[in-house]
């Protein structure tokens, strides 16, 4: 029997400034995706405003997500483990997993930031060795195993967040190995598709994988009105990379060759079906997620993306959704 394809989608709460807003919109943004009967809603963490993503603390911001919707899976896309203590993030995931009726997905990742490791006092090139011991103390604290020599447990004990853990990474054998899912992001160094195919071959677990491949998803009219939409943010966003490497800052013919260049699926819904059908990735995944925001994208412009994702594109590829939804009004 085949699978169901699940439908999430990602946020990186992105915004030009530090307002609160931000917050509340991304808490709007769940509970729209709710409403159209989305699988699973994640967020990234970022420190410091980093790359204007907002949301340093995705479980707090979760609890409260937890609390305005009732069956939407939360996940988190990721949470940046080395710099955590591992056991008050199975503390704090314990809690929410207990508040939210068993909702969370934890995806964790290693990090990529050198000068944010070192705000935080930790190693840089430690991070691999860190993320894996980190991973070991979740799963323990997780499984009830006994803490230190008074022998504590976990509380409120979560004996089944160990299979809901995610990892995005290259090392897919080792995520393979701890049975945990995987999250595939677009990437110009690893293919996706092979990394897909080497978790596969590496998977050992009686339970089936899990694969959630990540897509920036952007419907309009049609790819040159929205590449004129998204001109400001990806030109910045591509200047502040050519700066940090000494290359020439780009300019606004090259807009088109950037969205592609960064995997931007744009423009008619049946173009980006087209995209998306013909996607070497797409074979096999479990989720399919999709992030339809840059850095200045209103509210409103996401929940319309939001919508024609799920209206439109998603069930084009055999998505439906998990239940029965009201219309969303916007």
């Amino acid at each position: 029997m085949t699978q169901r394809l699940r439908l999430g989608v990602l946020t990186r709460v992105y915004a030009p400034d530090a307002s609160p807003r931000v917050l509340h919109n991304t808490l709007a943004l769940i509970e729209a995706a709710e409403a159209l009967g989305f699988d699973s809603a994640w967020v990234a963490q970022h420190h410091f405003g980093r790359e204007t993503g907002r949301l340093p603390s995705p479980l707090v911001l979760l609890a409260a997500a937890s609390r305005r919707t009732s069956r939407i899976a939360l996940g988190t896309g990721v949470i940046v483990l080395p710099l955590e203590t591992p056991l008050r993030v199975a503390e704090d995931a314990a809690v929410l997993d207990a508040l939210s009726a068993g909702r969370l997905q934890l995806g964790f990742g290693a990090g990529f930031e050198p000068d944010v490791f070192d705000v935080f006092g930790r190693t840089f090139d430690a991070r691999a060795i860190d993320q894996a011991n980190a991973l070991a103390a979740l799963r323990d604290a997780f499984d009830g195993v006994p803490l230190g020599e008074a022998g504590a447990t976990l509380q409120p004990p979560a004996p089944t967040l160990s299979a809901r853990i995610w990892q995005a990474t290259s090392g897919v054998e080792a995520v393979a190995r701890n049975g945990h899912g995987l999250i595939v992001a677009r990437s110009a160094q690893h293919g996706e598709a092979a990394l897909i195919a080497r978790y596969r071959r590496a998977w050992t677990e009686a339970h089936a994988p899990r694969i959630a491949l990540v897509r920036a998803v952007i419907p309009g009219a049609d790819t040159a009105r929205v590449d004129a939409q998204l001109a400001p943010d990806i030109l910045n966003y591509a200047a502040r990379l050519a700066q940090a490497h000494g290359a020439p800052a780009p300019q606004q013919a090259d807009v088109a060759r950037l969205l592609d260049q960064f995997g931007v699926l744009r423009g008619a819904p049946d173009a980006i079906v087209a995209a998306l059908r013909d996607d070497p990735a797409r074979e096999g995944i479990t989720d399919l997620v999709v992030q339809v925001q840059t850095f200045s994208t209103s509210l409103d412009d996401a929940l319309q993306r939001l919508e024609t994702v799920a209206r439109t594109i998603a069930p084009a590829l055999g998505w439906s959704p998990s239940s029965a939804s009201p219309p969303l009004t916007l």
